[in-house]
């Protein structure tokens, strides 16, 4: 069962934004999600480098910080305005944009929050070459972000799914259980 719930109202769902720092598998469960709704995904790393050419990490180290979040916070905002259906797979700064925490309040948003704790993120995160390098102990970085981004995630009220041991078919599951009470 998941560890907490967003109230929704009676709109339809038409977006389901998966949210999480760096590691939480929001790709992974992405895909799975939209290969069972039979929806488009989009999903922040894949399509910025589908229109910049560069991974996430390249991005950071050519053309900054700030430059890969903006970009990163293009996504979501173009993502969530879109009409039709659409699993999206957050970047994680994007919850630091106050607009765009406003924009993920729309009725039609399901929000989903792959919560992690920073040693299980940085064990999956040693393993990838396309994400930021966040220094020598990943683990610190992490639970840094962890510490600044979690009440942000929190005060969203998202449907909050504990991924550390549960495979990602099982989350796809939860969700999917999730939308049908929902009435999507």
């Amino acid at each position: 069962m998941p560890d907490g719930r967003r109230d929704e109202t009676d709109a339809v769902i038409r977006h389901v934004v998966l949210l999480g720092l760096m590691g939480a598998g929001k790709t992974t469960v992405g895909r799975g999600l939209a290969g069972r709704l039979g929806w488009p995904l989009r999903d922040s790393d894949a399509d910025l480098r589908a229109a910049t050419g560069r991974t996430a990490r390249q991005l950071d180290v050519e053309r900054g910080t700030v430059e890969l979040h903006r970009l990163e916070a293009a996504h979501l905002a173009d993502a969530v305005a879109a009409p039709g259906p659409s699993v999206i797979c957050a970047a994680a700064s994007t919850i630091d944009d106050p607009v765009l925490r406003s924009a993920l309040g729309d009725p039609g948003v399901l929000l989903v929050w792959l919560r992690a704790e920073p040693a299980t993120l940085a064990r999956r995160t040693r393993r990838a070459g396309h994400r930021r390098d966040l220094g020598p102990d990943q683990a610190v970085a992490l639970a840094g972000q962890a510490a600044a981004r979690y009440p942000l995630l929190e005060a969203l009220r998202p449907l909050v799914v504990a991924v550390d041991d549960r495979a990602p078919s099982e989350v796809v599951t939860m969700v999917l259980a999730h939308l049908e009470a929902a009435g999507r």
